[in-house]
């Protein structure tokens, strides 16, 4: 009986070996709930997030074309084309600008110079000779710079409107590619196109007033020149002359008739 013992023990011992010099080839997978959890828990917040992007990506249920349209006039020019006899330069300046104030140069009298009457007269005469005749000059330059000016805002103004429409056409545009930005930052575009053309109006009213105003200080400049320049003529020729023009100044009011 001890022999088949024996026999049976070795064979243990053997598989036994044999068993333990083989590798482990098989792993245990270790669940912990709370790992899984908060991978859920990202997963959604993912979800979420991606969600709420789509959303704000989606456009404004109507047309913002038809739904928000804004009108502006386009910048108008003086017609030089009407039957005008002498005022074409000056329009032509007041439609392009004129920096070096030629147009205007051309419809005004200009400024006798008094240098060499100025040692007949009194200091208080020539001090208010002075101050009359800088306001005359004064006049002249600003009048020059706001023609310059008006003609150049109209030159600008067309390509300034031109860039508000196409400011106002990317803002409605349908392609996506016009989009990057959100609903409410289209609305804000188209918001600002509006102001923009509203801006582009007033400025056009302006000018409108200030021309009128041009105008306006042309016919008193005018004046102030004529009286200028007879007060000097009258210095430089004597009594004589300043006796002879009220005469003849009398003479003209006394036969005028309306008709």
């Amino acid at each position: 009986m001890r022999k088949p013992l024996l026999r049976v023990g070795a064979l243990t011992i053997a598989l036994a070996l044999a068993v333990v010099t083989v590798p482990v080839k098989a792993q245990f997978v270790v669940y912990d709930p709370t790992n899984y959890i908060e991978a859920v828990l990202q997963y959604e917040q993912l979800i979420r997030q991606y969600e709420f992007l789509i959303q704000q990506a989606k456009r404004v249920p109507v047309n913002l074309a038809t739904r928000y349209p804004a009108r502006s006039r386009d910048w108008n020019t003086h017609d030089l084309a009407t039957g005008l006899l002498y005022a074409q330069p000056l329009l032509a300046a007041l439609n392009a600008g004129d920096v070096t104030g030629a147009a205007y140069r051309g419809v005004i009298d200009p400024l006798d110079v008094p240098t060499d009457v100025l040692g007949r007269m009194p200091a208080e005469m020539q001090r208010r000779l002075a101050n009359a005749y800088s306001t005359i000059e004064l006049a002249d330059s600003i009048t020059r710079l706001a023609i310059d000016q008006t003609g150049m805002a109209r030159v600008d103004g067309r390509f300034t409107l031109q860039a508000i429409r196409h400011v106002e056409a990317d803002a409605v545009n349908p392609d996506d590619a016009f989009h990057t930005q959100t609903a409410l930052l289209e609305k804000m575009n188209v918001a600002l196109a509006i102001d923009l053309r509203l801006s582009q109006q007033t400025n056009q009213f302006q000018l409108s007033a200030l021309e009128q105003s041009i105008v306006d200080n042309k016919r008193k400049r005018d004046t102030e020149a004529t009286l200028m320049n007879a007060t000097i003529r009258q210095w430089r020729y004597g009594k004589a002359y300043g006796d002879d023009l009220f005469r003849r100044t009398a003479v003209n009011i006394d036969s005028w008739r309306p008709y």
